[in-house]
Order: C-alpha cells, then sequence, then structure tokens
C-alpha cells in the first residue's frame, strides 16, 4: 500500500523540467551510436503550474489510499486532451484487479474537462471527478506516494547517490541541485544483495509510447524499464518490465513527476541460478525473475540515455555474498 498526500503537493515536488522527444522512439539496438545527453529546458518549480493540463492529469478514488468501488487515473495527452480510465475496486495495488477498465477520451473546452461513451459520461472540476453510467461516482484526486520514498540507507551498505556528489557514477551529472541526471554507470558492480533508487519521469504530454519519460535500470545486463507507463496496461518494454522478457504483475506507475521507487533484492534459488525480486513502489511486480546464472560476476549499474530528463535520487545497495 502507498502512502497518499494532498493533491496539490505534487507541485512542491517540481523541480527539474523535461526536454522533449519523438513520438515513436525504440530502444537502442547493437552498434547504435549514444544518444546525446538530454537537456531540461526549465529548472524552476513553476514549469507544472504553466500548463492547465497537469492540475487535471493524476489519480482519482473514493479514500485517499486509493480504494474503493472505483477510482480513475487520467492521463495528459497535450492541448485539453485526456485519456480517462475508470477502474473498478480501486486504483493499481489498493483494490482493482487488473481486469475491470473502461477507457474514455476527454478534452477540456472553456475551462471545463469532460468525458464521455455510449455508456459513462462525466467532468473533471476543482480535483473532483464525477460521473454517472451503470452508476454514479464521486472521486477525488489525491496524490499517492511509495512507502519506501526516502528510505534510509541501513548500516552497511554503500551509498552510490545521496544527492551531494557524482562521483560515484562514470559520466554522472548532478542537476537541479541534487538529482542525478540518467545516462551513467555506476563505479561498483553489484551481483547479489538489494539495491533501492527513485526515479522521476519527466512530464512530457505531447509524446507517448517509448517517447514518453524514457530511461531504464540494468542489473548484470537486464534491463527493469523506466517510462511514464503512467495508466498504461504494463507490458514488458513498460515502466516495471524487465525489458523484453517480461511484464510487472501490475502497472504501479504514478503520474508524472511523481517520485517513484524501485527495491530490488536478487539472490541465489538454489538451482544455479540467479533471481530478482523487484517492488515498484511497494508492490511486488516480479518474483523469482531469473536475471543471471549463480556466480555471475558484479556489474556496473546502468541508468540508461534515452534522450529524456529522466533524473534518479537516493541509491544506495547492500551487497551478500
Amino acid at each position: 500500500m502507498i502512502r497518499t498526500f494532498a493533491a496539490f503537493a505534487l507541485l512542491g515536488m517540481v523541480a527539474f523540467g523535461v526536454s522533449q522527444g519523438q513520438d515513436k522512439k525504440t530502444e537502442p539496438k547493437k552498434g547504435e551510436k549514444k544518444k546525446a545527453e538530454p537537456k531540461p529546458v526549465d529548472l524552476t518549480e513553476e514549469f507544472a503550474a504553466k500548463d492547465p493540463d497537469f492540475a487535471v492529469q493524476g489519480e482519482y478514488a473514493e479514500t485517499s489510499d486509493g480504494k474503493g468501488k472505483y477510482a480513475a487515473q487520467v492521463v495528459a495527452k497535450a492541448n485539453g486532451k485526456f485519456e480517462v480510465y475508470l477502474l473498478e475496486g480501486g486504483l493499481p495495488g489498493a483494490g482493482w484487479d487488473g481486469k475491470s477498465k473502461v477507457k474514455l477520451n476527454g478534452t477540456t473546452k472553456d475551462s471545463a474537462t469532460t468525458f464521455a461513451d455510449k455508456t459513462w459520461e462525466g467532468t473533471i472540476a476543482d480535483g473532483v471527478l464525477s460521473a454517472k453510467g451503470p452508476v454514479e461516482i464521486k472521486l477525488k484526486r489525491i496524490v499517492r506516494l511509495s512507502p519506501t520514498l526516502g528510505a534510509r540507507p541501513p548500516e552497511g551498505a554503500t551509498v552510490l547517490f545521496d544527492g551531494t556528489t557524482a562521483e560515484y557514477f562514470s559520466g554522472g551529472k548532478i542537476v537541479g541541485d541534487k538529482y542525478l541526471l540518467c545516462g551513467c554507470n555506476s563505479k561498483k558492480g553489484f551481483a547479489t544483495g538489494t539495491l533501492h533508487l527513485e526515479f522521476r519521469s519527466p512530464y512530457e504530454p505531447k509524446d507517448g509510447g517509448q517517447g514518453r519519460g524514457n530511461s531504464g535500470v540494468y542489473i548484470l545486463g537486464k534491463e527493469i524499464q523506466v517510462l511514464d507507463s503512467f495508466g498504461l496496461k504494463g507490458e514488458n518494454n513498460e515502466c516495471g518490465g524487465f525489458y523484453g522478457f517480461v511484464k510487472p504483475a501490475v502497472n504501479m506507475c504514478l503520474p508524472p513527476l511523481a517520485w517513484q521507487t524501485y527495491d530490488v533484492e536478487i539472490k541465489p534459488d538454489g538451482k544455479g541460478n540467479l533471481v530478482a525480486n523487484v517492488k515498484h513502489n511497494g508492490v511486488v511486480v516480479h518474483e523469482a525473475f531469473n536475471i543471471a546464472k549463480e556466480g555471475a560476476k558484479p556489474a556496473s549499474i546502468n541508468l540508461q540515455n534515452h534522450g529524456d530528463a529522466v533524473v534518479y535520487r537516493n541509491i544506495w545497495l547492500v551487497e551478500t555474498k
């Protein structure tokens, strides 16, 4: 279960802007030249407030923890356009069964956001989503936070990034005074133990698919995808998936500009393999994924640059032998 705070608290979390990308990006192929360093275009806290769509997009639920008979995820698609997803049972990780989902298209006109299909019709105003269909619902905009957000490294942990220096990453660069920009590799290798890191995808409403907040965390050569997959199905090339291998058990991706967490445990399975257990925002999305052969040498952790201004913070690991 993830913690919740008032919806508009999110604006106070926005300290880093975005770089615009193309709508159709693909993962780099072997031999492909390294992409240019992502260029942030705005480092002010006012960035999100400049776009009225940002205050509409987000998660809506009956209760502050995201539970209830219904919930909704509203995805900004730029210029007053939205995708509205109605979910039965609550938000992902908070009651949704992973199946009951209705997609509607929304539009803002004259400061009013409306959405409808043959069954449902509704409005979004002042942080409240109201809709009529088979039932009548009224949901409030909420902001959920991972329960491991800000987790402190335990005794004996190796701190790779705490916001003060990027010296433990080759190519590491601090932006926004305290965030690590994607496109770097840890100087220290990692094979077994636990890894904690926090990441944030930029707000890129004009983009979609692999062009929306794309990065990735490579561990032992396997990529845990980082992407703005808020509201999407949760495929293996979306946030939380082991890219090209297996999709997450549930799409726990939060809205863009929300800080999110990955907590990864890698251990032997007793059968000659190393397996990974992964929590995304405190919810288990992978259990016993075969990530490498037992005895694999520690490998650098790569925070992939895919041309989007994805940033990281609070990175630490606890190694086991």
